[in-house]
């Protein structure tokens, strides 16, 4: 009987799909720069309707806030704490990530060297198989104890 209601509330294979595209962009994309799952990942014209917009609109945008982080923490690792379907077609990923700042050779600053602990909330809007729109939360008070100013 117990197995009978589990099944009838199972999660769809499609929400399912979208949780594990969700989980892969983390993992591929941010902790191991690589950015060819973003083709799977997101519709080419993805739009990220934060308040403090977290990417430029497009593939490209997003491509970029990564390739930045990444540039100036490369050590950079999210862990995700949870990756779960929170409605039809929308996914909620809550991450914990981890960074030392080194910056460019360049411009050295105090931060350089330091080491960031912060979390990060992003809900994705998926159009079938790809997320279409992002709406994203960073915690930028523990970036600034760690960091200093402007973050």
């Amino acid at each position: 009987m117990i197995e009978s209601l589990v099944r009838a509330h199972r999660v769809p294979a499609r929400a399912d799909e979208q949780v594990e595209m969700a989980a892969a962009f983390v993992v591929e994309t941010v902790n191991e720069g690589d950015y060819t799952v973003l083709d799977t990942f997101a519709h080419p014209d993805i739009r990220d309707l934060s308040d403090i917009r977290v990417f430029a609109d497009g593939i490209s945008g997003l491509r970029f806030s990564v390739a930045a982080a990444r540039r100036v923490m490369p050590d950079i690792y999210a862990r995700i704490l949870t990756a779960r379907c929170t409605g039809a077609d929308t996914v909620e990923t809550r991450l914990e990530l981890t960074g030392t700042y080194l910056g460019t050779n360049l411009a050295p600053s105090p931060r350089h060297g330091r080491r960031a602990t912060w979390r990060q909330h992003h809900l994705w809007s998926f159009r079938g198989a790809k997320a279409c729109a992002h709406l994203g939360w960073i915690d930028r008070a523990a970036l600034r104890a760690a960091l200093g100013e402007p973050y």
